[in-house]
């Protein structure tokens, strides 16, 4: 460990050093800094070999065990489809089956039906490539569960779709029962993406992206909605189909439009839309996940959007925005789960959910993929403190922005938008950090009452172009309850998810040390929060 991080006995006894008492500010939607649930290995596991994530999961639960049906990318250049077991803080805990998409022909190159494979069955003639993206289980354990698949290179163009798919046997084998969306027009190379899903007034409600209608310009494309009578899908579903004129899209305020290829509303947040939606019964609100990688020098972000008719967007969260300079070339959040960890189904949750996004999944940069985890929390119970939310200009009472040097602390002074040590290397951003050859920035939070906290967070590179990595740590009361090095370009990083007592006046300390003297490219991600249990 570095001993400019670790420091002296005087240092340590610095730190034990109480704060003052505060109250917590109420926020309508909350959510915890991100945590790593899956590493590089385990998500690269086995049979999940030379691939990485390519879909969001999607969950169940049999008789009490909950599972992850997954879609993966692998380095052939084939979709792979895997079963997971494990809990919502383990989810790739085992990985149960990986198996091929379909037996193709290797003539037509199109699937066909034959054991071995997820799809073992496919009404369409002409599939090539599918992906797991949601789903509906209409019954706990009758073994019947409703898939919503993402399709690409439908027939013999590049064009996309999303289908629905049934498995009779708790997802060990699927048939492929057809189609029911595709983009206004049917335009070749447009990818739908999808598909996020609610269930409204009866209806399945699937999200998707669509080019919209004639009347806008080339290139437009934009966030979607198709529907249809969840009974009636179901009851198709069953007898090994689609049914017949099932879904409209929803257009000019009204779901007037068929799925295939009608006429789209574009409902206006932007993102894509390889996520999921849910439908909170505490606040009878819906909630839908956008992301963007960072394509193009765009930022890479996370956001949370709610509506109450789920047709009008307003957004509630951001859990992740982040420069592309910050990230991998092409790195970021994609594929972007919700999953209440009580064990609500079917896109529905109660007031805390959990939000799961691959990061960096780059096929050339496989060791630095993980699976991230935030919780998001919307009732008003909790007393809740994040680094980035509660950032200020002012010093306390919740959040001290403070340097150390030669076994002292200095609180730092705040210029130029940010906090800076006596060596104006050592700074603390709204959400990073960065330290000084000599001098290490301490982020201090003071407790306001005894209690039992949960501390969270992922410490990560945020400047990738230099540097030779840092030394972090956190300290409680003089013991040090985290320690981890950061080697440049590592953008996913090492977490901390601890529960702590706490005494009124106890100070948790978050540090970031330079290694040796190569300082000047050490921005450091670093985002913590903490919450009373």
């Amino acid at each position: 460990m570095n001993s400019k991080l670790l420091g002296t006995a005087r240092f340590y006894a610095l730190l034990c050093a109480g704060g003052m008492l505060f109250g917590s500010k109420a926020f309508s939607t909350e959510v915890s800094s991100p945590v790593i649930v899956a590493t590089s290995a385990e998500l690269t596991q086995g049979t999940l070999a030379n691939s990485q994530p390519d879909a969001p999961l999607s969950s169940y639960s049999v008789a009490g065990t909950r599972y992850w049906l997954g879609s993966q990318w692998n380095y052939s250049g084939k979709i792979i489809q895997s079963l997971m077991q494990g809990d919502a803080e383990h989810p790739f805990g085992s990985v149960l089956w990986t198996k091929s998409t379909c037996n193709l022909d290797p003539a037509t190159t199109y699937c066909v039906n034959g054991p071995n494979a997820a799809f073992t069955k496919l009404n369409p003639v002409d599939v090539r490539s599918l992906w797991f993206v949601g789903l509906y289980q209409p019954q706990p354990n009758d073994g019947g569960l409703l898939a919503i698949i993402h399709e690409e290179n439908a027939g013999a163009a590049h064009r996309n779709r999303i289908g629905l798919a049934w498995s009779s046997d708790n997802g060990n084998t699927w048939n492929y029962l057809g189609r029911i969306i595709s983009p206004y027009g049917d335009p070749d190379g447009v990818n739908i993406q999808g598909a996020p899903y609610l269930i409204k007034d009866g209806f399945l409600y699937v999200y998707y992206t669509d080019v919209g209608d004639e009347t806008l310009p080339p290139g437009s494309n934009g966030l979607s909605v198709a529907r249809a009578n969840l009974n009636d899908v179901l009851s198709a579903a069953r007898s090994g189909g689609i049914g017949t004129n099932l879904w409209h899209k929803y257009y000019g305020g009204s779901f007037s439009e068929p799925g295939l290829g009608g006429r789209a509303t574009l409902l206006g947040p932007y993102g894509i839309t390889h996520t999921q939606a849910v439908h909170s019964q505490y606040t009878g609100k819906y909630y839908v996940l956008l992301s963007v990688m960072a394509w193009g020098g765009a930022n890479s972000f996370v956001k949370l959007y709610e509506s109450t008719d789920a047709i009008s967007w307003t957004p509630s969260a951001t859990l992740a925005d982040e420069a592309a300079a910050s990230l991998r070339p092409n790195g970021g959040y994609q594929y972007c789960s919700i999953v209440d960890p009580g064990g609500v189904a079917n896109g529905e949750a109660n007031d805390i959910f959990n939000v799961y996004c691959a990061k960096d999944p780059l096929s050339s940069d496989s060791p630095h993929v993980a699976l991230y985890r935030w919780r998001v929390n919307l009732s008003d119970r909790p007393e809740y403190y994040r680094q980035s939310v509660n950032y200020s200009s002012q010093q306390g009472p919740r959040w001290w922005y403070q340097t150390g040097r030669n076994s002292t602390i200095y609180d730092m002074s705040f210029e130029n938008g940010f906090w800076q040590g006596t060596d104006r290397w050592s700074a603390i951003y709204t959400d990073s950090m960065h330290p000084a050859e000599n001098e290490i920035p301490v982020l201090k939070w003071v407790a306001p009452r005894a209690g039992t906290v949960r501390i969270e967070g992922t410490v990560r590179d945020a400047d990738v172009g230099c540097g030779n990595g840092v030394s972090t740590s956190i300290v409680h009361n003089g013991s040090s309850i985290f320690a981890a090095d950061i080697d440049n370009g590592d953008t996913v990083g090492k977490s901390i998810d601890v529960v702590r007592q706490v005494a009124a006046g106890d100070g948790v300390f978050f540090m970031v040390a330079a290694r040796g003297t190569d300082y000047y490219c050490d921005s450091t991600r670093w985002d913590p929060s903490i919450e009373y249990q």
